[in-house]
């Protein structure tokens, strides 16, 4: 999960403070719903409510590791990793969704040993079983609405994902109400079958995060190579453009390219890879270019 550029007037370091400080108070609303799902859960033998209480613990991890990932990430380039830190933040996601995929496993199992296996204790629709599952709608509103408008503001991906996240546990939560609403009329067995769709939830969430870290890990490829193509040769003086390579390191495209130009041409090389660099970055955004120049004549054209 890849963090987006902070917004100009920040540093690096300002930037990571302001978005841990969201995650800070993201964190403590997070296990304090999970912790009084948890409780209530298991007092009312409520699968659905347990399950919801380790999604919101996932949660909780998730800002965690936010945090630290954010931390790290924040810290200017230095001779040890002379392109930043960032993909440390992006190493982090990665691990997390590992994390989503056990969980979704666990719940699983914990559901189909409920519906296939020994009798247990029904669960137990209690009017503070509904209090806590709509009270944690009204918190995921509220965590979402915040994340995402920080997140914008900021233009942090972290916290813009993490507020889709979020949004996503609010359909969760609405199963967990559906579930007791069917147990207090007297479907106990639904409970368990509901909570293999909070699975389902977390599964994909993971499969997402997954879908999203893996190809900044392994350094595939940020941009389209036709593209970038396409806006160089749009630059005036520029004849072609070849050998393009590029990746995405936390919140820049590093590109490489071979650059073609006419040996007639009186502007500078300097005063061209520039104008080729704004170009690309008003179409990428930030963008760091190793631009090899070279005159038509050196390639025989």
């Amino acid at each position: 999960m890849t963090a987006a550029v902070p917004t100009p007037h920040l540093t690096t370091r300002s930037y990571g403070r302001q978005v841990q400080r969201v995650l800070w108070i993201t964190l403590t609303l997070n296990f304090a719903v999970a912790l009084a799902k948890l409780v209530v859960g298991l007092l009312t033998h409520s699968l659905t409510l347990v399950s919801d209480a380790a999604h919101s613990g996932v949660d909780g991890v998730n800002n965690i590791v936010g945090l630290v990932a954010v931390g790290l990430a924040s810290k200017e380039a230095d001779a040890d990793h002379p392109y930043g830190h960032s993909k440390y933040e992006t190493l982090a996601a990665f691990v997390l969704s590992g994390l989503l995929f056990f969980t979704c496993l666990e719940i699983a199992l914990s559901a189909i040993r409920r519906l296939f296996g020994t009798p247990e204790t029904p669960p137990i629709a209690t009017p503070l079983s509904f209090v806590v599952a709509i009270g944690t709608l009204a918190v995921n509103f509220g965590v979402a609405r915040y994340e995402g408008r920080r997140g914008r503001e900021l233009n942090s991906d972290f916290l813009i994902a993490d507020a889709a996240h979020t949004r996503s546990d609010i359909l969760v939560t609405a199963t967990v109400v559906s579930s007791l609403l069917l147990v207090r009329f007297g479907y106990s067995r639904v409970d368990a079958a509901l909570s293999l769709v909070i699975a389902a939830f977390i599964g994909r969430i993971g499969y997402s995060v997954f879908r999203r870290t893996l190809p900044v890990l392994v350094d595939a490829s940020a941009v389209d190579e036709v593209h970038v193509e396409d806006i160089v040769r749009a630059v005036p003086g520029v004849r072609s453009v070849h050998a393009v390579r590029s990746r995405r390191v936390g919140t820049e495209v590093f590109l490489e390219m071979h650059l073609v130009v006419d040996p007639t041409d009186t502007v500078t090389d300097h005063a061209r890879t520039e104008a080729v660099e704004a170009a690309l970055e008003g179409a990428f955004g930030p963008v760091r270019a190793t631009i090899h120049v070279e005159t038509s004549r050196d390639c025989g054209l």
